[in-house]
């Protein structure tokens, strides 16, 4: 739904318009704002679930859901770094919804993200919901992970175009008592590493629980 004039509006002001919306969806049930159209969950911690808006070309919003999870590093440089906390959280797995229909134009002005947001929160934040409720422990995260590599499968950015997904995945799958499964993961990710974070890496990867050799 397009307004009468081009006009861009800050993710600031963006964040005012929506956030009545899904502030009223999402408090309640324990989410904290993170920043600018983030919202985070902890009561699951080392499972965190996440909501977003994310921005994509041409001047849209797309509601976005998942997971950060505690016992997943990131890189940072050359160096692995943890999120493990409201603000630092980050998604380690990603859904998006992929369907143009629920986007937001924030090319037009304030006026057409206030008319169109809150019916397009209000339909997806249930879907979001069922999905997290999927994923609340860890013996649940294997099956989240593979029903969001199926959903990402039908076109467009695939599973492995987040490159968090086969990093987190191979900790998921280690913590889960896969070695093997974890291993071929593990191997998807980290050829693209210097010789330094390969090793640290490697040393996070044997100590993430359920991986032959892990520490207790």
């Amino acid at each position: 739904m397009q307004g009468t004039a081009f006009q861009i509006v800050r993710i600031d002001q963006i964040h005012e318009i929506v956030s009545p919306t899904v502030d009223a969806l999402l408090l309640p049930s324990g989410f904290e704002v993170q920043g600018p159209l983030s919202w985070v969950r902890s009561a699951d911690a080392p499972i965190r679930q996440i909501f977003r808006l994310a921005q994509w070309k041409g001047g849209a919003l797309a509601p976005s859901w998942g997971l950060s999870l505690d016992f997943v590093p990131h890189l940072s440089g050359n160096d692995f770094k943890w999120h493990r906390t409201v603000k630092s959280a980050r998604p380690d797995l990603t859904f998006d919804v992929r369907d143009r229909a629920l986007d937001i134009s924030y090319s037009y002005g304030p006026e057409t993200i206030a008319k169109c947001a809150p019916d397009i929160l209000r339909a997806v934040i249930p879907t979001a919901e069922s999905f997290w409720n999927s994923a609340r422990s860890i013996a649940d995260l294997p099956s989240a992970f593979e029903r969001v590599r199926q959903h990402l499968s039908t076109g467009g950015l695939g599973f492995y175009n987040y490159t968090q997904h086969p990093l987190a995945y191979a900790f998921v799958l280690a913590r889960n008592g896969k070695p093997d499964a974890a291993e071929q993961e593990f191997q998807r990710y980290s050829p693209r590493l210097s010789a330094a974070a390969q090793k640290k890496l490697r040393t996070l990867f044997v100590d993430a629980g359920g991986y032959p050799g892990a520490s207790d």
